[in-house]
């Protein structure tokens, strides 16, 4: 547990890291990432038995590899083929929910180890994310809704219409000759 929590959290780091200087986050990447090295150095050298704790986390990557990035590509084609521009891509967009519920059969054949209870305790797991989700959409809404409509702006002057001509027309390669 210690080591995926340390995975996730240098994911974390890198993620925020890549954000520009105008988010504030990213200024927080480095404390981020060098507690999720530390998680997972921590967690290897947790126990007296290093072979057998190596061994074991080994066996966990191999048992995590295959659906993670089977699932990984189903995703990306999903958001490939999703719609952009109300243009839809069926190919991508059918193959990849595929490959996505194949993740699915590959993650229970991997972790055989699952029972009944665990399955329970991640049902309520989702109903919690969804109940929280759900709470966040409609307070988003709410509060969207409370902020009184801005008036409508003023028409363009000639000089501002002038202006936006030229830089649409430089941008496309129209020569103003």
């Amino acid at each position: 547990m210690l080591f995926w929590l340390g995975f996730f959290l240098m994911l974390v780091g890198v993620s925020w890291a890549r954000m520009g200087p105008s988010f504030q986050r990213n200024r927080y990447y480095k404390p981020i990432f060098i507690i999720g090295l530390l998680c997972v150095i921590g967690n290897l050298w947790q126990s007296q038995d290093q072979s057998r704790n190596i061994e074991e986390l080994l066996n966990h990557i191999v048992d995590f590899l295959p659906w993670f990035f089977t699932g990984f590509l189903g995703y990306y084609l999903v958001l490939l083929g999703a719609p952009t521009y109300m243009k839809v891509r069926y190919p991508p967009l059918i193959i990849g929910w595929i490959i996505i519920f194949v993740s699915f059969y590959l993650y229970f054949e991997y972790n055989n180890h699952l029972s009944v209870t665990d399955i329970l305790v991640s049902l309520s797991t989702i109903l919690g994310i969804s109940f929280s989700l759900i709470s966040f959409f409609f307070l988003v809404r709410f509060v969207e809704n409370r902020i009184p409509l801005e008036g409508i702006a003023p028409e363009l002057t000639d000089s501002e219409k002038e202006f936006v001509r030229k830089i649409i027309s430089k941008n496309i390669g129209v020569d103003e000759k």
